[in-house]
């Protein structure tokens, strides 16, 4: 297929509309849409958040709109179509959330700003925000529902220059996130331990090879049927002169007494502490419990959900059958479901390491309260 027939076909994706909505963001949105229902976009959770957080810098570079609520429901209304088209991709919807934040933030921030300019033009602020000032809440209004801003009495264009240069800021810290992952491997993982991974992340590859730097480890690779992704994780680590020993998945369960720890990545970190990891990761995680190996979790805070599990099928999809029964055996009557992924309770892991640091799965709702605003968990 040619570029002008991609780009036709893009054209009649559906995007979102309306006077407000700048023509050459719906044709990003459409042509980024196009290419994940093609599977031509990088399947990397990473690869997808940036394209999320670069359509919306363009949105909000070019939004025509005059104040900060307006922009809210505009980026809202780009984000579900975008969350839409690959449901299954939660990293979209945690771009867009993160994007959300930043807008409030700045635009709160900004009128905090606003307030002092005020004071010192000779209006001074109320008596009420003198005595505040430079002081936490007050401990008798903690338990009172907090006073909501009014976005729509907030001019845009007083914050967008600080909003554009808070987004770059998160395109430079997605780039960036995973060596600040790697950069902790030498407090986790010791000399002449053996290590139980499975499936191909590259955050744990890079946490693997970082250590290896002043560390001598031997790593356990599960071969992760059928698409068989441990196989290319065993070649890379082996590659970069690791101790590697590669096995089959059903051997996972006998080899776990010899490991001293699992390290895995995931595709998702659910709102409980869960996991949406590679399927298998499940049957790991319980086999580690069993013989009581710690089970630790790379993941940047990109993959950070507000969403709760409800059963797996909402969040998971069916990849092709076709390397486990091959079309032309003739078997038409067999049902071959090949789920791309599996949830992993909280309960079965023992620690999470973001770029910001190392935390149980009982902390997650703190690091929610960080990255996203309550507002904006349901879009």
């Amino acid at each position: 297929i040619n570029a002008a027939a991609m780009s036709a076909r893009a054209q009649v994706m559906p995007v979102p509309s309306g006077p407000v909505t700048p023509p050459q963001v719906q044709q990003e949105c459409a042509r980024f849409i196009a290419r994940m229902r093609r599977r031509q976009q990088s399947s990397s959770g990473l690869d997808i958040a940036k394209k999320t957080v670069e359509i919306m810098r363009q949105l909000i570079g070019m939004a025509n709109v005059k104040d900060v609520h307006a922009l809210i429901e505009l980026i809202k209304s780009v984000g579900t179509t975008l969350i839409s088209a690959q449901p299954h991709e939660l990293a979209i919807g945690n771009m867009v959330r993160r994007v959300l934040a930043i807008v409030r933030e700045e635009s709160a921030g900004g009128a905090s700003l606003s307030v002092g300019h005020e004071g010192a033009a000779g209006k001074g602020p109320a008596p009420a925000e003198c005595s505040s000032a430079g002081v936490g809440p007050s401990l008798i209004k903690m338990l009172d529902a907090p006073e909501q801003p009014d976005y729509s009495r907030k001019p845009l264009k007083a914050f967008k220059g600080q909003m554009m240069e808070a987004i770059t800021e998160l395109l430079d810290e997605l780039s960036s996130e995973s060596s600040h992952i790697a950069e902790q491997a030498i407090e986790h993982i010791h000399s002449n331990e053996v290590i139980l991974t499975h499936g191909h992340d590259p955050t744990v590859e890079s946490f693997l090879r970082a250590a290896h730097k002043k560390r001598t480890f031997q790593v356990v690779v599960a071969e992760t049927v059928p698409g068989g992704e441990g196989r290319l994780t065993a070649i890379e680590l082996a590659e970069a002169g690791i101790s590697v020993t590669l096995i089959g998945d059903a051997a996972v369960f006998a080899m776990m007494a010899r490991v001293n720890k699992v390290i895995v990545g995931a595709h998702a970190v659910m709102a409980n502490g869960g996991l949406m990891a590679r399927a298998g990761c499940h049957l790991l995680a319980l086999a580690a419990q069993h013989h009581a190996v710690p089970v630790v979790v790379c993941a940047g805070m990109y993959k950070l959900t507000p969403l709760f599990p409800s059963g797996p099928e909402p969040f998971n999809v069916l990849l092709s059958p076709q390397p486990m029964l091959a079309y032309n055996e003739g078997l038409h009557e067999v049902d071959v479901p090949n789920p791309a992924y599996d949830y992993v309770p909280p309960e079965l892991i023992s620690l999470l390491i973001t770029n910001m640091g190392g935390n149980h799965a009982s902390y997650i709702y703190r690091l929610l309260q960080q990255e996203y605003h309550p507002d904006d968990y349901d879009l």
